[in-house]
């Protein structure tokens, strides 16, 4: 049975060409050279942090971390902000968020210490995580936050503080949640960095129809 039968055969080839390259456009890599300085430590507690990173980062500066214990993504965050005055902007990618991580960020915004705070989740975040979902729309109401659900495995934090020109990359192995396992992280000091993901999240469109943002 042709199930094209009756249609143009050119527009049909042209639909299957665009077809395809949407998928090739969806699937392709993106990649950012660096030429940073780097530096090697080892964490077992978040404790431990303040005592094996610089309160704070110098441009051009990448700081791999190996941690193991009560340390996640929002971890650096915590540091980075002790380190400044305050964030413009903090984007968090990660699959999952606990409750008391957004309660602090939430805190956070009350006092002025961050300004805006987009989150991208893994597409297990409405579903999953019912009460964290639940919290993270009312960010979004009450402070304007951005909550973007998408098929999302990617643990990437971005920080800025225009004022003092201080832009972050944190990549990392880690949820924001504190699990008892072996992870990785590196903190770049890099505006160019931070841009070139700044620029492919905000490319990204939610799927979830609650928190689609026009």
């Amino acid at each position: 049975m042709d199930l094209f039968k009756g249609f143009d055969p050119d527009a049909v080839a042209a639909a299957a060409a665009q077809f395809t390259a949407d998928k090739k456009e969806t699937r392709r890599a993106i990649a950012q050279k660096s030429a940073n300085r780097h530096h090697m430590r080892r964490a077992t507690a978040e404790a431990t942090l303040a005592e094996v990173l610089p309160a704070r980062f110098a441009p051009g500066e990448s700081w791999h971390v190996m941690s193991r214990g009560d340390i996640d993504s929002l971890s650096y965050v915590r540091h980075i902000l002790a380190g400044t005055s305050h964030l413009d902007h903090v984007l968090m990618s990660t699959w999952c968020i606990a409750k008391k991580d957004l309660t602090e960020i939430s805190d956070w915004l009350d006092a002025g210490k961050l300004e805006q705070f987009d989150l991208y989740a893994g597409e297990i975040f409405p579903g999953s995580y019912g009460d964290e979902y639940e919290q993270m729309m009312k960010m979004c109401a009450a402070y304007g936050c951005r909550l973007v659900v998408a098929k999302n495995h990617s643990k990437v934090t971005l920080a800025s503080n225009a004022a003092e020109n201080y832009y972050l990359a944190v990549e990392s192995s880690a949820n924001v949640n504190t699990n008892p396992r072996i992870e990785q992280s590196t903190l770049h000091a890099s505006r160019e960095l931070h841009d070139f993901y700044l620029d492919f999240f905000n490319g990204v469109k939610s799927i979830d129809k609650h928190s689609k943002t026009k």
